[in-house]
């Protein structure tokens, strides 16, 4: 069921948006990546750790690659200038079609669908590479480290298995009092259709005695989430989306303007849109009293312009998950494998902590 879960959210990236749900720069959203600059950063990737395999003479040899989590086959096409034959496996039908489309290297590079929590379709020692990089976090802990387990056992001896996880959650500093601030939208009142996207310009003021954001000095970010209350039946719908505030900080008493997109609900009627200031687990700051609400007035898609853009009208969820290194370890020693290196990297104090394994067998 969880896998299920899993392959119908990013089915739905697949279809809206697959190169920004591959490589999520934000002014890359909504379709705005270049296919040859999308491509060319895998190009980049795959060379930074080809000149690692060069230095440290892993894998023994360059036959056969596999790429786990290809996604559109951004890193599998970069895999291919490198190895003999390529494979890049994803559990998103959608994904897996436009890799398909994408794939410039005729046989030498294959793409299959994986909807399994394991690799049985491929026999043990299979690859000399096994590469995975942002996607595990995407995944349940006990699921990935089963994942992992299969890098090991489809590995060949000599070979490389090198995989991306994060490896400790951020511990931000948020004061002991708390953070506060409030949201106005504008306009005051909404219109869209079934399965649109609105844009709403809001402004987010800091109404505590603290500095918000991340900063020099400042470690405790802060997000908008939204959810939609439906007047025809009292129902909420919850966890519908965020959208977390720019880097910086907002100085108490100050205010900043941002543009905030809402996917519709999933059927037309009247509804209420509510957004709310979090903090960065998503839990809301304030009482209720500091959230925007906006009427809006959902339209069946036929009634809607065409210009209009067309979504799922399911939201997609992305997971974000932690596992600790000493779990890592523990999962490849008992699969018969070795770990070579770790590179652990945070990108700011109390932030997240990624580790980067090479490992052989």
């Amino acid at each position: 069921m969880y896998l299920k879960e899993l392959q119908e959210n990013w089915d739905i990236f697949g279809q809206e948006d697959p190169l920004w749900a591959v490589c999520s720069a934000p002014e890359k959203k909504n379709n705005k990546w270049n296919i040859q600059d999308f491509f060319q950063t895998g190009v980049a990737r795959i060379g930074r750790l080809r000149q690692w395999m060069d230095e440290n003479g892993l894998p023994g040899q360059r036959k056969a690659a596999l790429d786990f989590g290809c996604g559109v086959g951004r890193l599998t096409q970069a895999l291919c200038g490198h190895f003999d034959t390529c494979v890049g496996v994803d559990i998103a039908p959608s994904m897996i079609k436009k890799a398909k489309e994408f794939n410039r290297h005729g046989r030498k590079c294959v793409y299959r669908l994986n909807e399994d929590n394991n690799l049985q379709s491929f026999p043990t020692g299979s690859f000399d590479l096994v590469y995975t990089e942002h996607v595990l976090q995407h995944i349940r802990p006990q699921v990935a480290l089963h994942y992992i387990a299969e890098f090991v056992r489809v590995l060949k001896p000599g070979g490389l298995a090198y995989f991306h996880c994060p490896s400790q959650a951020p511990s931000y500093a948020y004061p002991e009092d708390g953070i506060l601030c409030s949201v106005e939208a504008v306009p005051e009142a909404l219109s869209m259709s079934v399965g649109s996207v609105a844009e709403l310009p809001v402004k987010v003021t800091n109404t505590c005695a603290h500095p918000i954001g991340t900063g020099e000095g400042v470690n405790a970010p802060a997000k908008i989430v939204h959810h939609w209350l439906d007047l025809n039946s009292d129902a909420a719908y919850h966890n519908h989306g965020y959208l977390n505030f720019p880097a910086g900080v907002v100085q108490p008493g100050e205010t900043m303007e941002m543009d905030y997109k809402v996917p519709s609900p999933g059927e037309p009627g009247e509804y209420v849109l509510v957004l709310t200031p979090a903090d960065y687990f998503g839990r809301p700051i304030g009482n209720g009293d500091n959230a925007a609400s906006v009427p809006t007035l959902v339209r069946r898609r036929e009634e809607a312009a065409e210009s209009e853009p067309t979504v799922s009208a399911k939201r997609p969820r992305s997971e974000s998950h932690v596992v600790p290194e000493e779990l890592v370890r523990t999962v490849v020693e008992a699969a018969g494998g070795r770990i070579v290196d770790v590179v652990s990297r945070q990108k700011e104090l109390g932030g997240l902590r990624t580790s980067y394994y090479y490992v052989t067998r």
